[in-house]
């Protein structure tokens, strides 16, 4: 029976498709995309909610200001906190969380990033299942017990995890960058932690930060589904429930970023280089994010159309994929430039994406490239909606980062209102080559080879 019902809850994921396609008929139509409704509960959670009777199923993200940013010098406790979420609670087993959730065709996973830890729910809206399944994510929400048999299993798959990261070319030079960047502040280390500070965690540790961070006044609760205002109230006040009050977390300090090129290569042996070339960005509630957004659609960010695709690979053959984009957070993300290619064209590669980022900031997008970029934005809309899931990650961002409940009602006018000299005027304020980080990964570069600083 319940894998019938997980048949039909996915099948129908089509309706919601169908229904979302209106959108690209008339894109110009800006009427009203969502309801999205917000209220705080007694301890100060935020919530925010979208009725979507379509299907019936409900989504449901509890996020908390409580990612890797927090760690202080604890490197990984943030993490290895929200992945012991579910694992132990009150009196329930991992195993025993994990049938639960099963035996009623619902879903439970858990995630943490710099700026936020995320625990969530997908259920099957009939009572008879989205009971229990409510009941048991309360339970591990607001009581995991962080038992030791539990926490010394999830360490040791975490400090495998960054044995992997610290073996994979990728992830170090995505590691190096961010170091480099960010130079000790707290988006510096990596989400996970390294082998070091994690070994020294302790279940005491993560009772500690728990109880510091996953409070009402630093929770933001995301629902999304087939239920209606009252049940999504009841909800929202069932998993805050036992939760205490708390204080909002202090806002993290602007990062102050040091211009002046750096050049930082790590040695792997690996038969391409991998590239990473960026610097300090943007935070999400910029200004200038429409104009940056659509002009690296233009620079980096659109598959396949994008100049920096069009002259690396297809013109000059120096890389399968290169891509860029902006990670705006609570404070400035970076904007970063990522390809890999063949060790003896590395410093070739690195001079040419200089060259097109700088022409891109001295002259803008053509009228074309502008034109035929809106187009793509505008006509690829309805994805961003085209399933509950998809829904609930764009709530959870607006959300999340406080923008306007209107966000996805404005968004194509956000995007048509964009000019050429929008773009230029943010990337020269942004973007500077002579100010970029560029990290290479790989075997170690002949001194002809290397890259060098712009003049």
């Amino acid at each position: 029976m319940l894998t019938n019902l997980r048949q039909l809850c996915y099948i129908s994921l089509l309706t919601i498709t169908v229904n979302m396609s209106a959108f690209a008929e008339n894109p110009a139509d800006n009427s009203k995309v969502l309801t999205i409704q917000h209220w705080q509960t007694n301890n100060n959670a935020n919530v925010y909610f979208v009725n979507l009777p379509e299907l019936p199923i409900i989504d449901i993200d509890v996020i908390f200001n409580a990612g890797s940013a927090y760690d202080d010098k604890k490197y990984g406790l943030a993490n290895l906190t929200n992945t012991m979420i579910g694992q132990s609670a009150r009196q329930l087993s991992a195993d025993q969380i994990a049938e639960n959730f099963d035996n009623v065709a619902a879903d439970f996973d858990v995630s943490a990033h710099r700026d936020s830890a995320t625990i969530h729910l997908r259920s099957l809206t009939k009572p008879e299942l989205l009971q229990p399944a409510l009941k048991t994510f309360t339970t591990v929400v607001a009581e995991p017990s962080f038992d030791s048999k539990s926490f010394k299993r999830v360490k040791n798959q975490t400090l495998q995890a960054i044995l992997q990261e610290e073996q994979t070319p990728s992830a170090i030079a995505d590691n190096l960058f961010f170091n480099a960047v960010y130079n000790g502040y707290p988006y510096a280390h990596p989400t996970i932690g390294d082998t070091n500070t994690v070994k020294k965690l302790t279940p005491e540790d993560l009772l500690a930060f728990y109880k510091k961070y996953y409070v009402g006044s630093n929770t933001t609760i995301v629902i999304v589904g087939d239920v209606t205002h009252i049940q999504a109230e009841q909800i929202a006040n069932q998993i805050t429930k036992k939760m205490p009050k708390g204080k909002p977390i202090a806002k993290l300090t602007t990062p102050s970023y040091q211009p002046k090129q750096k050049i930082i290569h790590g040695d792997y042996p690996a038969s391409q280089t991998y590239i990473r070339m960026g610097q300090l960005g943007i935070s999400r509630n910029n200004k200038d994010y429409f104009p940056l957004y659509v002009g690296n659609y233009i620079l980096g960010g659109g598959v396949l159309v994008s100049r920096l695709f069009k002259e690396v690979r297809e013109t000059k053959g120096l890389t399968y994929n290169v891509y860029s984009y902006f990670l705006p957070m609570k404070q400035k993300g970076p904007f970063l430039v990522s390809l890999q290619t063949r060790t003896n064209v590395t410093n070739q590669a690195i001079s040419l994406i200089k060259q097109q980022v700088q022409d891109f900031n001295n002259k803008g997008p053509s009228a074309t490239e502008l034109t035929a970029a809106k187009q793509n934005i505008i006509g690829g809309f309805p994805l961003l909606l085209d399933s509950n899931e998809a829904i609930l990650s764009q709530v959870a961002n607006i959300a999340f980062y406080g923008l306007p409940l209107t966000y996805l009602d404005t968004y194509r006018d956000n995007i048509n209102n964009v000019s050429i000299d929008d773009i230029k005027n943010a990337f020269n304020q942004y973007v500077n080559v002579n100010d970029m980080v560029v990290v290479t990964v790989g075997r170690e570069l002949a001194s002809n080879e290397k890259p060098k600083k712009s003049s």
